[in-house]
């Protein structure tokens, strides 16, 4: 009985790495500290939210955020990157 689940187990991990591998789109890291829609500092309400738009990941402070993110992804994207070029280095 054990050497059954024990090959489940591997055949299920197996899975999941081989459909992994096929991803070839990276996942770009949030690069803010606080939520894009509510400005509130990530992880000060729990584990932030995480969703991926087109390669990008973003990070929130709550599912509600998320919820709204959903709504219109293409107009937060464009903040998103609006507010990394604000708080990079060359930008001040």
């Amino acid at each position: 009985m054990k050497s059954i689940f024990t090959a489940i187990i591997l055949g299920a991990a197996a899975l999941v790495s081989t459909l992994h591998a096929g991803d070839p789109t990276p996942v770009k890291p949030y690069e803010l500290k606080t939520c894009l829609l509510s400005g509130e500092t990530l992880g000060a309400m729990g584990k932030p939210a995480t969703a991926v738009y087109q390669g990008q990941e973003f990070k929130f402070c709550c599912t509600d955020c998320e919820k709204k993110f959903n709504a219109d992804p293409a107009k937060y994207l464009k903040e998103y990157q609006d507010a990394v070029k604000a708080a990079s280095p060359q930008a001040k």
